[in-house]
């Protein structure tokens, strides 16, 4: 199965259980394959499968976008990836994450070291918790360019004062001796773009990289990524639930619940044809310019526990469109069209017709 022309080539998802899908149809190869990612848990409840067969593919300098509630397993890719996961208890049990051709699951600890931070860095949910408070802003911005560069203190000093005007911190010289909680929100998020970036990355995952900051804030900070990337030329794997961010960024998206990812589009096909019922409920969740309801519409229920996923699709306890025949078969992502995929049986079967109307 090629992707077509029109479909980014940037970015192609792998269906479940065909990890040999050709890359692209003009063979740009990708800067980061995962390939069925199953990351578990082991509790004394049981085996929580918080990631299980997660599959997708970004291209250098691309952008894709990892979309879904809280609880569905997004962060814990995002960690993944990274071999970030606190073993016990959780523990990256099958699959692979090749970046650049080499698996970083076979790596060393002392190899993997070398990759996080220089060739793959990663935007923390909270800027505040992630930023050590006894640390200077400097000293922390600093301890990459140390580790992965042979630079002396003072080079490392000029690199992150550039850095940090790079991202457009005024008086970026004083700003360097300050601590984390001597600066607004909006500016600790800053930093910790400049921390990530300040060894110019190949790869750039970005979890949730606006929470708590209001809708200006938030802006600036999706502008300055644009920019960055376009400088750089590095490919980002943006994390979020905003659906809005997903449309002013990602080239693709990939939608994901209860540990799967469950349709994957190019943004411009998914915003106007979204083939899976759980897509279709996020767009109808969301306020919309012009559209007057007293009340937002909601999915029923909640994301299910890793614990004990339904049988079947595992979003029927919460679908309008059940039928039985939901309840009982494992579905998988398959193409729909040539440009989108869809892990829904009844939109593969040609039985739903979806419409955000």
């Amino acid at each position: 199965m090629s992707t077509p022309q029109h479909l980014p080539a940037r970015n192609s998802p792998i269906t479940h259980g065909v990890p040999d899908t050709p890359i692209s149809a003009v063979g740009q190869e990708p800067l980061l394959e995962v390939r069925d990612l199953q990351t578990h848990f082991f509790t004394d409840r049981g085996v929580a499968r918080a990631v299980d067969g997660v599959s997708f593919r970004i291209a250098p300098g691309s952008t894709l976008g990892l979309v879904g509630e809280s609880g569905c397993g997004k962060s814990v890719t995002a960690l993944s990836i990274l071999r970030l996961i606190q073993s016990p208890p959780g523990k990256i049990v099958s699959g692979s994450i090749l970046f650049e051709g080499k698996d970083l699951l076979s790596l060393s600890e002392a190899q993997i070291r070398d990759v996080r931070g220089n060739q793959i860095a990663m935007i923390f949910q909270e800027p505040m918790t992630s930023l050590n408070p006894v640390f200077t802003l400097g000293d922390q911005i600093m301890e990459a360019l140390l580790v992965h560069r042979d630079v002396s203190r003072a080079e490392a000093r000029n690199q992150a004062i550039e850095m940090l005007r790079r991202v457009k911190i005024p008086a970026a010289q004083a700003v360097l001796d300050r601590y984390p909680h001597q600066i607004s929100g909006g500016m600790r998020q800053r930093v910790m773009i400049a921390m990530a970036l300040v060894c110019r990355p190949k790869l750039l995952i970005a979890d949730e990289p606006t929470t708590a900051l209001d809708v200006t804030i938030q802006a600036q900070i999706l502008e300055l990524l644009r920019e960055l990337q376009a400088e750089f030329g590095m490919s980002i794997l943006m994390i979020t639930h905003d659906l809005g961010i997903v449309a002013d960024l990602a080239d693709a998206v990939a939608v994901m619940y209860a540990g799967q990812i469950i349709e994957y589009a190019s943004t411009r096909d998914l915003f106007a044809n979204p083939r899976h019922p759980y897509t279709l409920g996020l767009f109808h969740s969301r306020p919309q310019l012009g559209k007057k309801k007293e009340r937002l519409d909601v999915i029923p229920g909640v994301v299910p526990s890793p614990l004990a996923f339904p049988s079947g699709c595992r979003f029927h306890p919460r679908c309008a469109f059940v039928k039985e025949v939901c309840r009982r078969t494992p579905v998988t992502l398959e193409e729909i069209t040539p440009d989108h995929r869809s892990a829904c049986l009844l939109v593969q079967r040609g039985e739903l017709k979806l419409s955000k109307e």
